[in-house]
């Protein structure tokens, strides 16, 4: 059996009271049954799997309603999340000029500190990465406002970032947001990972050149290229990679 952690706030003892069995047929048909489970009356330390029966919507919506229960986000919700699910967040940021740290080999960089302009950002976490797209205007998106490419380095095509030596948080729950903005600001951005990922003459490297020179938030806005999602689609997109 593959090793499973529990977290709880204190000692926590698990009983099984209940297990699930599902059937396969090989034309893709699915049957499930539920069995109570109980102690061996001769072996009081040998649990045994009782008769079974159909499961049933009722039982199978108690089943899910516990789980939901046991994994859902517990506390308040930032004003800034847009979409949460046990295993997957988004939000977003609005623009803002903040200091970032550049570790490039090209010599219009180089190795420096500035501060510069970011347009307003969407991060989304999943067990399959963590990605950041660019948003045209500083408010907050709906699921059919369309998203454009981030313009920063260390990105890859479909806005996955590049993690490199950078500490994430084990948590992917929305207490974490500010750990994952910290650790995605506060990294050393080092190349472009992208062709054509803004619309500004000489590229991306010459828009950094450009903000750290002066930091301005027009320019960053003008340069954002558009992506062909919306943010569902890449909600849905990145969901279904990772086999949520």
């Amino acid at each position: 059996m593959s090793r499973v952690a529990v977290i709880a706030g204190g000692e926590t003892e698990l009983t099984l009271t209940d297990a699930l069995l599902m059937y396969r047929s090989g034309r893709g048909e699915v049957y499930a049954t539920v069995h109570p489970v109980h102690a061996d009356g001769i072996e009081p330390g040998r649990q045994i799997i009782g008769a079974g029966v159909p499961l049933t919507k009722g039982a199978l919506d108690t089943f899910a309603q516990t789980v939901g229960q046991a994994t859902s986000f517990g506390g308040f919700v930032p004003d800034n999340l847009l979409y949460t699910s046990p295993n997957m967040i988004a939000w977003w940021t609005p623009e803002s000029i903040r200091r970032c740290w550049f570790r490039s080999q090209n010599k219009f960089i180089g190795e420096m500190a500035a501060d510069v302009a970011h347009p307003a950002l969407v991060f989304v976490v999943a067990p399959s990465g963590w990605y950041v797209f660019a948003l045209r205007e500083s408010v907050r998106p709906t699921p059919q406002t369309k998203l454009c490419h981030s313009p920063h380095f260390n990105v890859h095509s479909g806005g996955n970032i590049c993690t490199g030596n950078v500490k994430l948080p084990s948590a992917i729950e929305a207490g974490a947001i500010a750990d994952y903005e910290d650790a995605f600001f506060r990294t050393r951005f080092t190349h472009p990972n992208r062709e054509g990922a803004t619309t500004y003459k000489g590229g991306m490297t010459m828009l950094w050149r450009a903000q750290i020179k002066q930091a301005n938030p027009d320019q960053m806005r003008r340069a954002l290229r558009g992506t062909n999602e919306t943010l569902q689609r890449a909600i849905e997109r990145i969901a279904a990679n990772a086999k949520i």
